[in-house]
């Protein structure tokens, strides 16, 4: 009997064994193939810049897009691409001023979503104004704006058009903050609508929305002296691009106070509140 016990207790420790080390070899293999195949994927997902890399000897930002990698291996300052298919223009847009480029306005992060950005045309490359300047312009237009950042490709809208003064002195001191950026109160996003609908140049079929994404963008002008000629574009939502099949001249235009000494009119609007959003 005692043999018997023996035998079997051999057995198990010679098979036990056995078995314990298939287990082990099996689970270091899995290992391997699994952080392998993260290194493999890794790989696969960044080998597009090495060449990129090895051209420009910069450090790409991770998923930056490949159809910006020759703009910002050029110039690490470029934080996107702003097209504008009627005028047949792609202008690389800039964290830095630069004079034969677009730039991005203080405070804005194209890369993060943010409630408002504002772009400033550096110069006429691309003419707005000659595209949006009145309600019939407007629905000949395409009426779409593309912005290319870093990571994303987005389309907007554009549904209003207005003049603004940059020269505090030509409005009592006052200029309308037509390049705020970041995230508004819902108050304060009650008075920019308001502003809004007084000073666009015509009115289009948009109906404001507080959950709506916006981009400015201002062009030089010659409208009058230090002016700047700005649309105001809605992000495009999920249902796509959508354009205005309606627009009507706004005959009651809140005009900086310039404009109305020039013309030698009262201003209606002069005890009109100097709004800034809070």
């Amino acid at each position: 009997m005692k043999k018997i016990l023996l035998k079997i207790k051999e057995f198990l420790k010679k098979y036990a064994t056995k078995q314990v080390l298939s287990v082990l070899g099996i689970i270091v293999l899995a290992v391997a193939l699994v952080f392998g195949g993260i290194g493999i994927y890794n790989y696969g997902k960044t080998a597009y810049l090495k060449p990129y890399q090895e051209k420009y000897k910069v450090e790409y930002p991770e998923g930056i897009l490949e159809e910006m990698c020759d703009a910002y291996g050029k110039d690490t300052s470029t934080k996107g691409r702003i097209e504008i298919p009627d005028a047949g223009a792609k202008i690389n847009v800039s964290s830095i001023i630069q004079n034969n480029s677009a730039f991005l306005e203080n405070g804005a992060y194209i890369e993060k979503k943010q409630h408002f950005t504002a772009i400033r045309l550096a110069d006429r490359k691309a003419d707005i104004e000659s595209l949006y300047s009145t309600a019939d312009l407007f629905l000949k237009a395409s009426q779409e704006i593309k912005l290319t950042t870093l990571f994303e490709k987005e389309s907007f809208r554009v549904v209003a058009a207005y003049y603004i003064n940059t020269n505090p002195e030509d409005d009592r001191g006052y200029v309308f903050p037509y390049n705020f950026c970041g995230n508004m109160k819902e108050k304060d996003f009650e008075f920019f609508e308001d502003a809004i609908n007084h000073k666009t140049l015509y009115k289009t079929d948009y109906e404001f929305s507080y959950d709506d994404y916006f981009l400015s963008v201002s062009a030089p002008s010659d409208f009058m002296k230090d002016f700047r000629f700005v649309i105001l574009c809605v992000k495009n939502g999920k249902s796509g691009f959508e354009k205005s099949e309606t627009a009507k001249p706004n005959d009651k235009i809140f005009f900086p106070q310039v404009w109305y000494d020039a013309n030698n009119e009262d201003n209606p609007y002069k005890f009109t509140g100097k709004w800034q959003p809070k």
